[in-house]
């Protein structure tokens, strides 16, 4: 198998982001029109699931979100929307402006087995129980790189911890190519796939799982999916050791992410939304330590959509693309507690 590496601009290091040059910021009038489109959103959240963009008005914004669209797309494959004018205390507009902002940006999908459509990320388990059965976002513990479902995953930071909960992101091209350079056998092996499994959220066990790549090279880019964690649970599962060449590459692969050069290190604000696409960037979360009062503790909305004719259409099945809908998808706005552990 020949490799190559990849250019362009999804090819990026850390070091190329000083300061906040790179940061998305909203016009006063682009607030003004988030603003008056939430607080036009339905009582009922369950007619929020039967709208269109279409149905949203918002001329200047809108074509603002295609454009960082196509940076996720064609770009370095992340943004940082900042700016959002939210109340730490009211949930309920943030959920509409998280609405309002996924509708116009893309095709939502559900994120986990029982259809939810926006997940609240708030530690309600043990920092130190992330094992086979609950998903990392629903502690306090640190959570390795990896990616989310969909094409791009949004996190909306309605309040930050006062201390740690920091995320970082790195580029998969990037990774790709320093394995081309210095560890290629690693990376024919990760070319090969490795089985990754869903935890409860899927419907085969542990030694039923079929291989899926982790690299998918097209004509003139390639795209990636890894989910370090996940990649490791079947044979955890199983009871069973990791085949040595597969723990070498994803260790390899691991041990690249971290190198200070191609880690970005960043920290949400409040009213701060980020943008990360699936199939170009890797991220991960630091550990935190939460505010004593629960009213104050630190709360993220994390969304998941798909890019209408993005390129992740040329490598995943419609069926796949479709998220968790194997039950009626819902929304729910009066609580900061995650609906499935």
């Amino acid at each position: 198998m020949e490799l190559k590496r990849y250019l362009g601009t999804a090819a990026w290091r850390a070091d190329e982001f000083k300061g906040d040059s790179w940061i998305d910021g909203l016009t006063p009038e682009q607030q003004a029109e988030l603003d008056n489109a939430a607080l036009a959103l339905p009582e009922d959240e369950s007619q929020w699931l039967q709208m269109t963009r279409d149905d949203l008005v918002l001329p200047t914004l809108a074509p603002r979100l295609d454009s960082i669209n196509t940076h996720l797309e064609e770009g370095r494959g992340f943004a940082v929307l900042r700016g959002i004018d939210l109340p730490p205390l009211d949930l309920d507009y943030a959920y509409r402006v998280n609405w309002v902002l996924a509708l116009s940006l893309g095709q939502v999908i559900a994120q986990n087995a029982n259809g939810e459509v926006i997940g609240a990320v708030a530690a309600v388990a043990d920092g130190n129980d992330n094992g086979i059965d609950k998903r990392g976002y629903v502690s306090n513990a640190e959570l390795r790189f990896h990616c989310d479902g969909g094409d791009v995953a949004s996190l909306l930071c309605v309040r930050q911890a006062p201390k740690g909960g920091s995320n970082a992101l790195v580029s998969m091209v990037s990774i790709h190519n320093t394995m081309v350079d210095e560890c290629p056998e690693h990376l024919r092996t990760l070319y090969r796939g490795l089985r990754m499994y869903m935890r409860k959220e899927g419907d085969l066990e542990a030694d039923q799982l079929p291989k899926r790549p982790l690299f998918y090279p097209q004509t003139d880019h390639v795209l990636s999916w890894v989910n370090l964690r996940l990649m490791e649970l079947p044979y955890e599962a199983a009871g069973e050791p990791m085949p040595v060449d597969e723990r070498a590459a994803l260790n390899a692969l691991e041990e690249i992410a971290e190198r200070p050069e191609n880690k970005l290190n960043l920290r949400l604000q409040p009213g701060d939304m980020l943008l990360t696409h699936n199939f170009v960037c890797m991220h991960k979360r630091s550990s935190f330590t939460d505010d004593s009062n629960p009213d104050l503790a630190r709360l993220m909305l994390r969304l998941w959509y798909n890019i209408r004719g993005g390129r992740v259409e040329a490598i995943v099945s419609e069926s796949e693309r479709k998220g968790y809908f194997t039950q009626k998808p819902y929304i729910i706005r009066d609580s900061g507690i995650p609906a499935a552990l």
